[in-house]
């Protein structure tokens, strides 16, 4: 199954909080846990929102399109962007829609 990124919202992802993703693509696979789904503000089409990622290779994943693989959610191709480490030390990545 892969998920109609067209049509998600903040609402989809927030009950996911916490849960692994598979990761796949320009490297070899890894896995990232989802640790934040920040709503943005307004947005013509959709309210705007930032998924918030920790974990990964060291060092971090390049930015690009990765498939990740969720047990409920199923598939998703994103683009994700490697946005530092947090105050833990892990990697975090972002995948923002707009």
């Amino acid at each position: 199954m892969t998920l109609d990124l067209a049509g998600v919202g903040a609402g989809d992802f927030e009950p996911h909080v916490g849960s692994t993703f598979a990761v796949s693509g320009s490297c070899d696979g890894f896995s990232v846990v989802l640790a934040d789904v920040s709503r943005g503000v307004g947005g013509a089409a959709r309210e705007p929102f930032t998924l918030t990622f920790v974990g990964g290779p060291n060092p971090p994943s390049a930015q690009g399109i990765h498939r990740l693989e969720h047990d409920v959610l199923g598939g998703l191709d994103l683009f994700l962007v490697p946005i530092g480490p947090g105050a833990d030390g892990r990697h975090r990545y972002e995948a923002v829609f707009g």
